[in-house]
């Protein structure tokens, strides 16, 4: 049974407590600083990184989502703070973007795969998306593509979605549940210091991981708990 802790409040005074070297997996999407919402504007990641590189075990990963306009800063920011290993870039293609009169319009999410030192956690999957040729194509005894670092193939939250709440950067428990499922393994505890609407959470109840969540708004606290306990209470019933 998986154990859940979630915590309202300001990430940078809850992580404090944190014990030093006791996380395995920090997953966690970092506000872009690009002034979209009073959220998004003036948060200090150099301060999260320091704290995340204080508690993260030396096998650990750290999965940081950004956007195309800021990666390169927060890269820098990493470099400066941490001795973290750049494992991979990843670009996640949520299809819906913003712009277009006169940009190309943006749907690409930037991913950075950081290890906390040489020997790390990393469990192979494939993407789910069908190889379209026989014979060599599936000599390795799998029918689904190897998963590449650009993912096209988890959709988006849209307003159809049935698993949209009310929370502006929601991400599909798909899409971290493959991250989950990646980095980390059954019982290890995985953070998301900016849970939001805590698909995370789910992702990690889903997948039996100990998950940590922490957010600063009260409104999006609510409903990452509801979706927690929903999943939760399914689980007992079963």
């Amino acid at each position: 049974m998986s154990d859940i802790k979630l915590y309202q409040g300001d990430c940078l005074e809850v992580m404090r407590e944190i014990p030093d070297n006791s996380i395995d997996c920090i997953i966690t999407d970092l506000p872009y600083n690009i002034n979209q919402a009073q959220w998004d504007n003036k948060f200090p990641i150099d301060f999260a990184i320091k704290e995340c590189a204080r508690i993260i075990k030396p096998s650990g990963n750290i999965i940081l989502f950004q956007g195309w306009s800021n990666v390169c800063d927060t890269i820098c920011l990493i470099e400066h703070n941490t001795n973290w290993i750049l494992q991979d870039w990843i670009i996640y293609d949520r299809i819906k973007g913003r712009g277009g009169k006169k940009h190309l319009v943006s749907t690409r999410e930037d991913m950075l795969w950081y290890s906390n030192g040489s020997e790390y956690t990393f469990n192979k999957i494939p993407s789910t998306i069908k190889k379209k040729t026989g014979g060599l194509g599936l000599k390795n005894g799998c029918e689904y593509r190897a998963l590449s670092n650009v993912w096209t193939d988890i959709s988006p939250i849209v307003p159809w979605s049935k698993e949209r709440v009310d929370h502006p950067t929601q991400k599909p428990v798909q899409l971290m549940e493959r991250c989950v499922q990646l980095w980390s393994n059954e019982g290890d505890t995985v953070l998301d210091f900016t849970m939001g609407s805590g698909s995370t959470g789910v992702a990690c109840k889903n997948l039996n991981r100990n998950f940590i969540g922490i957010e600063l708004d009260d409104k999006y606290f609510e409903i990452a708990k509801e979706k927690i306990e929903e999943v939760k209470n399914k689980m007992v019933n079963q």
